[in-house]
């Protein structure tokens, strides 16, 4: 199974299936160039940098302030099973502005995948045996590096992926001292490049 980070929030999770989260790509000079046909695309929130999917002809699932043609409401401990992929609603800060705001966890191919969202502390519970962590550093509207390393002493993965930085000014964040100091906490780091894939 290939995980690719695409920038910002944005993750493709790709088999059998692919599983595009958080896309966001007009006017993100940071996001290389898409031309994948995700089979389905999960939202965090309704914000611009977090939710463009109009554009793709797939299912969609995303909290009740998004609106696309082919969309599946979620609302926090939902799950859904998608062939071999399950996938479970779970709870986000209700950060700056937003009316309404999850994270993932995902189930696929024996792999269980978290994407916090867009998120501060309060909203990180433990979860059994995550695999793989996505987790926003970049502060200001979201956990900061010091916070991010308290949520992984809670959820204790196997490996943490950072997210949400550097894309505008205000979540300018070192992705180099999230990983020193979370492996100086007996975590592993992988700091992914823009368009890198990786297999997990």
């Amino acid at each position: 199974m290939k995980l690719r980070y695409l920038s910002h929030a944005c993750f493709e999770i790709n088999n059998a299936k692919t599983v595009l989260i958080d896309p966001y790509f007009p006017d993100n000079k940071l996001a290389p160039k898409y031309e994948g046909s995700p089979d389905l695309i999960l939202i965090t929130h309704e914000h611009f940098d977090h939710s463009d999917a109009a554009n793709f002809d797939c299912l969609v699932l995303a909290p009740s302030t998004c609106k696309f043609k082919r969309m599946i409401t979620v609302n926090i401990g939902d799950t859904f099973d998608f062939s071999d992929i399950s996938i479970k609603a779970v709870k986000a800060s209700l950060h700056h502005d937003s009316k309404s705001s999850s994270g993932y966890l995902i189930n696929y191919e024996g792999k269980k995948v978290y994407h916090a969202g867009d998120t501060y502390l309060d909203a990180i519970d433990k979860i059994a045996k995550v695999d793989i962590f996505m987790v926003p550093i970049g502060g200001t509207y979201t956990m900061n590096i010091d916070e991010a390393i308290e949520a992984l002493k809670i959820i204790e993965p196997e490996l943490t992926i950072p997210m949400h930085y550097n894309t505008f000014p205000e979540i300018k964040a070192d992705p180099k001292e999230f990983q020193i100091k979370a492996e100086n906490s007996g975590f592993k780091v992988k700091i992914m490049d823009f368009g890198e894939e990786i297999d997990i």
